[in-house]
């Protein structure tokens, strides 16, 4: 098996089959560079969160899975969390707080950490609320539309809204909060919100879980926001061709933007380094509920 030592901050992360290809046309080296470097900007998002691994052994031409567990394994500088099942027994979640631990990660060919939406002093209060907007077709243009409605209802209660492409199909519209409010709580306040959007415009959003009976509507999900959900981790890689980023936006780039996936892995330093980092600083404009 090819390996290489790779230096990370204190840590040493041994990389394996670098020349693997992973996407059509992008290596396993180039895919974990990626997130070597992009390390110092994304960790701030994922500090001290859960993470559920999205692997991909084999690249993206075959099935991937998800994995909670850190596996025995991992090497003892990774952290990890053990949280209760509710159905009984322990997940041991891996909490990414390093560059190394995200090097790892990638070389064990996760394509997507999702993270949760609180940290893990303070699991069962989040400290984000999430509208997750999904199309049922190729309607992107008016997924931006619905994103600036829901901007507009935050603001119009005083919260501080933030939006990025999910690299797959839609957007997300992410909200800091004080970590004072129950899941349950937060959850009840979104679905207030995206039942107010689907009321005024019942044609082209839904609440509707089912795909099936979306017919073309958007799909406004605020489920994302329950105990032990979890949402794709800004500037992570998704599984598709061109290895596509999650990429946090400045709200006037929607009036131009075409797809959720524009942005990928060959084009986000050259991005960082004209607009930088839109959600810099997000967590002081946290806001209460009340």
């Amino acid at each position: 098996m090819e390996r290489r030592a790779l230096k990370v901050g204190r840590y040493t992360v041994e990389l394996t089959h670098e020349d693997k290809r992973i996407f059509p046309g992008i290596s396993k080296g180039e895919f974990v560079a990626y997130y070597q470097t992009i390390a110092p900007i994304m960790l701030p998002y994922m500090k001290d969160r859960p993470v559920a691994m999205h692997r991909f052994v084999n690249g993206i031409a075959q099935e991937g899975f998800y994995q909670k567990d850190a596996g025995s394994y991992f090497p003892p500088w990774i952290t990890t969390k053990a949280i209760k099942k509710q159905g009984g027994g322990v997940v041991h979640y891996v909490v990414c707080n390093n560059a190394a631990t995200l090097v790892y990660l990638a070389n064990q060919l996760c394509i997507t950490p999702h993270i949760w939406l609180s940290k893990i002093d303070t699991l069962r209060y989040p400290d984000r609320m999430i509208f997750d907007l999904d199309p049922s077709r190729n309607n992107f243009r008016y997924v931006c539309t619905i994103a600036q409605r829901v901007r507009e209802l935050l603001q119009a209660r005083g919260l501080k809204p933030f939006v990025m492409t999910t690299g797959s199909r839609g957007l997300h519209v992410v909200t800091p909060l004080k970590p004072i409010h129950t899941f349950n709580q937060v959850c009840a306040f979104a679905r207030t919100i995206a039942q107010e959007i689907v009321h005024d415009d019942p044609k082209h959003c839904t609440l509707e879980f089912y795909k099936q009976q979306r017919k073309s509507a958007i799909f406004i999900d605020i489920l994302r926001n329950t105990y032990a959900q979890t949402t794709v981790a800004p500037y992570a890689v998704r599984a598709r061709p061109g290895a596509p980023v999650a990429t946090p936006l400045e709200w006037e780039e929607l009036a131009d933007l075409r797809s959720s996936h524009y942005y990928t892995i060959r084009t986000m330093q050259k991005r960082l380094e004209t607009v930088g980092d839109p959600w810099n600083g997000m967590a002081r404009y946290a806001r209460s509920l009340a």
